[in-house]
């Protein structure tokens, strides 16, 4: 047995105020205003606006307006600060309370919060992000600069109590000058924002707790402003008849600390399905665990070690509500886009039981059953290596219906990439990726700007045509040979596209992924 040293001294040790500057380094523009949308709610906001500010076509700031309750002096000191968690309601989505802060400096340099409580003079506060490794410096605006500010914001609903974040120098933001691509990149931006919303959010959405819209504002034409699109409910349960007969079915877990409700879902062959594809992802990655807490949706698929993702489950999707009984067993991350389970939540599983006294195993093998069941049904003539990055989710999915892929093989991506002029595509084995030249992809069928799963169609024949080359370990003679023949083939193909095309739209087409 090894003995217990002896303590001799004791001393607290504060942490280096640049602590504080690393905090929400993981977020995305999506989880970002997310965290900032809970907290409207939590304010009993009816309305949320998210405007994103545009100077001479360029996407240089944002602004999310709410009519919730608002703040006075104290409530907006104690949302700045950094040193202490407030209290938070049974009901609240906030967890860290640090949300506010770190949410928006993940995204921009500077925060402004403009506010007003009934009763209660309006309030004002910035903090910049090159305060933080020295202690945030938290600024007081005069209260006459917050009632003009928030005077100034016609967000299409009343002002008289709310709140209104303000980021200003966004590096979260596309840089590039060219305004087709911004144009592009900000209605993909705009797009992922309201899927991943109305996944997260996508109970509260339901009930019309909320409306959530997102618009456009060039600060220099405010009278040129976008249509508000609203953010609609993703629901990722939201199929009209189950794929397998008993189901849905409730599996209770029982902890040391209560009950915890769980219910399994099996979906049905639907891959048109938006609630099927949520906004792009793909099948494994939807398959899982979807965490609840107070009806916000913390992560959406995934197994946590459970068992592990196949092509066999992407039909198997189970809601896991968080309640108190869960709270000591499950880690969120400060993001809020997934948790950690431990030991005991784990192990909870294996001893659960459904209504009639199956296991979560069973379960699982209901849903690898009929994967099988619908793939012996439909002949897989072709063997072709596994899509990667670069494929919608429906591309993914008919792929998978009608092809096998080699066993133990790793998935091929296809990219777009700047390659030289007599290059159309390059096969890099290494990284199992196709690179496609973005100096020909608008007459390859893609987009200008920074997504990657334009160009299906293309994308698809080069995979079927390619990807069994970049899955290989090497590149003999053969292979070799026939590459240059293909790469000559469509070089002439995108030459003779070009020579079409009006002289202005030559060039590079898009950004590099």
């Amino acid at each position: 047995m090894v003995q217990r040293p002896n303590v001799v001294e004791v001393r607290r040790v504060d942490p280096d105020p640049s602590i504080t500057s690393a905090i929400g380094r993981h977020h995305s523009l999506q989880t970002a205003v997310a965290d900032l949308v809970d907290n409207s709610i939590d304010a009993g906001a009816r309305n949320v606006l998210i405007r994103v500010l545009q100077r001479d076509e360029r996407a240089v700031g944002l602004l999310l307006v709410d009519d919730g309750q608002g703040m006075d002096t104290e409530a907006v000191d104690h949302a700045m600060g950094y040193a202490r968690r407030r209290e938070y309601g049974e009901e609240d989505l906030g967890h860290f309370g640090i949300g506010l802060k770190a949410a928006s400096l993940s995204q921009a340099d500077t925060l402004l919060v403009w506010s007003r409580r009934w009763g209660a003079p309006a309030v004002g506060r910035l903090l910049e992000r090159e305060s933080l490794d020295t202690g945030p410096l938290v600024k007081s605006i005069a209260t006459e600069d917050a009632v003009e500010r928030l005077a100034a914001v016609d967000a299409g609903f009343s002002l008289e109590t709310g709140t209104v974040v303000e980021w200003r120098d966004v590096r979260g933001f596309l840089q590039s000058p060219d305004p087709e691509e911004q144009r592009a990149w900000l209605e993909s931006a705009i797009e992922r924002l309201r899927t991943h919303l109305g996944l997260t959010l996508h109970r509260i959405l339901a009930r019309r707790q909320v409306t959530v819209r997102i618009d456009v504002l060039d600060e220099h034409w405010p009278d040129l402003g976008t249509v508000a699109r609203t953010v609609e409910p993703l629901d990722p349960f939201g199929y009209s008849r189950s794929g397998a007969a008993s189901f849905p079915q409730p599996l209770t877990l029982v902890l040391p600390d209560g009950i915890v409700e769980t219910e399994l879902h099996v979906w049905p062959h639907d891959p048109t399905h938006p609630s099927w594809l949520l906004g792009g992802r793909t099948p494994v990655e939807s398959q899982g665990l979807y965490v609840y807490r107070r009806d916000r949706l913390l992560q959406a698929g995934g197994w946590n070690g459970l068992t592990n993702p196949s092509r066999d489950l992407v039909h198997a999707r189970v809601a896991v509500e968080y309640g108190a009984a869960l709270a000591g067993h499950v880690q969120i991350n400060p993001e809020k886009t997934g948790v950690t389970l431990d030991a005991v939540f784990t192990e909870a599983w294996a001893s659960g039981r459904l209504d009639d006294g199956a296991t979560f195993a069973d379960y699982l093998e209901v849903v690898r059953t009929g994967a099988r069941t619908s793939r012996k049904r439909n002949p897989r003539p072709v063997e072709v290596p596994e899509p990667g990055k670069g494929f919608t989710a429906g591309v993914v999915e008919a792929i998978e219906d009608n092809a096998t892929y080699p066993e133990g093989a790793e998935p091929v991506s296809i990219r777009w990439k700047g390659l030289p002029d007599d290059q159309v595509v390059r096969v890099d084995r290494e990284n199992r990726t196709l690179w496609v030249n973005q100096r020909y992809r608008a007459a390859l069928g893609g987009t200008t700007g920074l997504r990657n799963d334009d160009g299906q169609v293309v994308k698809v024949l080069l995979h079927l045509l390619l990807a069994p080359h970049a899955a290989g370990a090497i590149a003999g003679a053969r292979e070799k040979r026939l590459e240059t023949a293909w790469n000559a083939m469509l070089l002439a193909a995108v030459q003779e596209d070009d020579a079409r095309r009006p002289r202005s739209d030559d060039g590079p087409h898009g950004g590099q992924r």
